[in-house]
């Protein structure tokens, strides 16, 4: 399985050349980056609108199930961008001003998604009360602090080892995406 089975007729992106989502574990605990590039105001359905600022966010959530609820299922849902918007991390990574770039995914019998998020809100920048309405947690998306993708994998990477997790990670290429979104505004 590849990270898309091909070309997305509507946005022109192949990401065939990409980790394959088998790297992944397929339950357990994830964590996405996602490249917003430019400042827009998003309709984050319950939530409201969330003004997002051009920058990486870290997105924690878990894949505890089989199928599409599995871990990879998970992963392959928030690199899609056309699916029906059901969460608060569905309106995000199906803005045409967003791209998945980056995951880190760990082994998991147990929903960790919550430590995973307060740790990282810790040295991050918490969208208040995103991807979590089901917990009592701050947020399970955050700003990161960092500019490059390689540092927010890194910093993930240290996040899910601290829980004693063995960390997978995978650099998604953006500049696809950022090469389709620039002949966009061409147009």
């Amino acid at each position: 399985m590849t990270c898309n089975s091909g070309s997305d007729a509507m946005h022109d992106v192949d990401r065939l050349d990409e980790p394959s989502l088998d790297l992944l574990p397929e339950r357990g605990v994830y964590t996405i980056v996602v490249l917003v590039m430019e400042e827009k105001a998003i309709d984050v359905g319950s939530l409201g609108v969330v003004r997002m600022r051009r920058g990486l966010y870290a997105y924690t959530g878990s894949g505890l199930g089989r199928g599409a609820l599995s871990l990879r299922g998970r992963v392959s849902r928030h690199l899609s961008k056309h699916k029906r918007l059901r969460w608060h991390i569905d309106y995000l990574t199906s803005s045409e001003s967003s791209a998945v770039v980056g995951v880190v995914a760990s082994r998991a019998e147990k929903r960790l998604e919550c430590a995973i998020a307060s740790t990282i809100n810790s040295v991050a920048e918490p969208i208040e009360g995103f991807g979590c309405s089901d917990c009592k947690c701050r947020s399970h998306l955050a700003l990161m602090p960092f500019e490059e993708i390689d540092e927010c994998l890194r910093l993930i990477r240290e996040v899910h080892a601290s829980l004693r997790l063995t960390p997978t990670s995978l650099a998604l290429g953006p500049l696809q995406v950022l090469s389709v979104h620039v002949r966009q505004q061409i147009h």
